[in-house]
């Protein structure tokens, strides 16, 4: 069996996302979290809801041990704990509630694993020296030892000279009569003065440990923390930026236009001919017919172009509704009538024209929601469904929803929100805003659901449904509505 073992995902949902990228490439069986889910990142809800559906276990860490009530805050720092209030509110109470029910520690056939130090491990003892990690080993009998907590990757290893060594992160191979602690770093808020993600992977059949550091979106992350407005000390990561100690190789000024004519541009032309050009496209073209006399290189050239033009992009723009169809309340997406793109409130994108295809089909909800058919012949592209833009206001809570027949084997399908908001300076765009895969098994499909509450300067949203598999996908309906701060709809929240 290959385990990958993280920790401190802190609410990183840009993190989490792309060390789940890697899982999926190293072909992992199953993901096991070392706690400490929550508390720093700006994304609790989007983290725990992913986790819930990707983890086959998760232990307690501190963070989560108070926000599940299972622990006294007063030892945290002032920063911390105001995250973790804020947390509380976000958080729907069933998501606190399953909080609340992970254990300290996870034992496998050959492995044991824990938040911190294994003895004790609801003190959450930290491991930072060899002394540290020999507590540890007199409380567990396993060969190895997984932790977190530090937020530093690190390796300590018990020999035949009964003398603990700490050692620099590296791959190994388990030997007979030596023992291991494996500290796997942070996923989500790094301090070892790398900014990428890390984690481990332990096949223990093989008995090999690999250490992986993933990068993942700085910026998406400065984006989404400013956003809820959460101070600066929730991320010191985003400090070990590489950019940031990267010097320009020339100073950048401004522009200011010259006030007299003559200090302008001099020597250029003053104007060109476009219809000479045309003349000159001209006779390129009766050059191409001349080269291509030839009857077999015409049909091979033909046949060739056709390739390159049926596997070309597609873009189909929207057949607007008319404003009156426009809703302020209940689904406030469009809902188009059957049949095949164009689409009323909905623009198609096709990865490869030739090989996918759309219809919108009869809405069988009531009340009617947005229902769709995808079928694709090529994993390796997208296909992708855009909602027209939903006029939002901060501070209210939005939900979006999909219900498809089933997920698809062979690659995934999402629904995504686009964020358009004003910055302080200048409108900033949050294109993964909101994300959510189904995995929510009902009676009549698989559903995904995420919500979230629109930050300051929120103006417009767009919904965009995202395939790329193998197949055909039938998406039931698509939803956004309007939720109160108490009514989660269901959703983890």
């Amino acid at each position: 069996m290959k385990y990958a073992i993280v920790s401190d995902l802190h609410a990183n949902l840009t993190a989490w996302r792309a060390v789940l990228r890697d899982i999926a490439q190293q072909q992992a069986d199953r993901i096991l979290c070392l706690g400490d889910v929550v508390g720093y990142g700006p994304q609790p809800v989007e983290v725990l809801e992913s986790l819930y559906g990707e983890a086959w276990r998760v232990a307690l860490g501190n963070h989560d041990a108070v926000l599940a009530g299972r622990m006294s805050p007063d030892g945290f720092h002032p920063v911390a704990r105001d995250i973790l209030d804020r947390t509380r509110a976000a958080v729907a109470r069933e998501a606190i509630r399953w909080i609340g029910t992970w254990p300290l520690q996870l034992v496998g056939r050959t492995f044991r694993c824990a938040h911190a130090s294994c003895a004790a491990p609801g003190r959450f003892d930290y491991v930072e020296e060899p002394r540290d990690a020999q507590i540890a080993w007199s409380a567990a009998r396993e060969p190895v030892i997984f932790i977190g907590h530090t937020h530093r990757p690190a390796l300590f290893v018990l020999g035949a000279s009964g003398t603990p060594h700490r050692l620099e992160p590296q791959d190994f191979e388990l030997e007979p009569g030596k023992r291991y602690l494996v500290n796997v770093g942070s996923v989500g808020c790094p301090r070892d003065g790398d900014p990428r993600a890390s984690y481990v992977l332990y096949d223990d059949e093989a008995g090999a440990v690999w250490f992986r550091r993933v990068a993942f979106d700085l910026d998406a992350c400065r984006v989404a923390i400013a956003a809820r407005g959460w101070p600066d000390e929730a991320a010191a990561f985003l400090k070990a930026d590489p950019l940031l100690a990267r010097r320009p190789i020339r100073e950048v000024v401004s522009f200011r236009p010259p006030e007299r004519e003559e200090d302008g541009a001099r020597g250029a032309p003053a104007a060109d001919d476009v219809e000479r050009l045309r003349g000159h496209a001209r006779r390129w073209r009766r050059a191409a017919l001349a080269l291509g006399a030839a009857l077999s290189l015409v049909v091979l050239g033909g046949f060739a172009a056709y390739l390159w033009y049926a596997g070309r992009r597609l873009e189909i723009p929207a057949r607007e509704p008319s404003a009156s169809a426009l809703p302020t309340e209940g689904n406030l997406l469009p809902v188009p009538p059957s049949g095949p793109p164009p689409l009323e409130g909905w623009t198609v994108r096709y990865g490869n024209r030739r090989a996918q295809s759309v219809i919108a089909l009869r809405p069988a909800a009531d009340p009617p929601a947005a229902a769709f058919r995808l079928e694709s012949d090529d994993p390796a592209r997208e296909m992708e469904l855009v909602s027209r833009p939903l006029p939002v206001s901060p501070g209210r809570r939005l939900q979006l929803e999909m219900l498809v027949d089933a997920v698809p084997p062979d690659g995934q399908i999402e629904i995504v929100g686009s964020l358009r908001r004003t910055g302080e300076t200048r409108e900033v765009i949050i294109p993964r805003f909101m994300n959510k895969m189904p995995t929510l098994r009902r009676r009549d499909g698989t559903l995904a659901q995420v919500t979230a509450e629109m930050p300051a300067g929120a103006r417009e949203l767009e919904v965009r449904v995202i395939g790329r598999f193998r197949g055909a996908v039938h998406v039931k309906s698509v939803r956004a509505v309007w939720r109160s701060a108490d009514d989660t709809g269901g959703a983890t929240r």
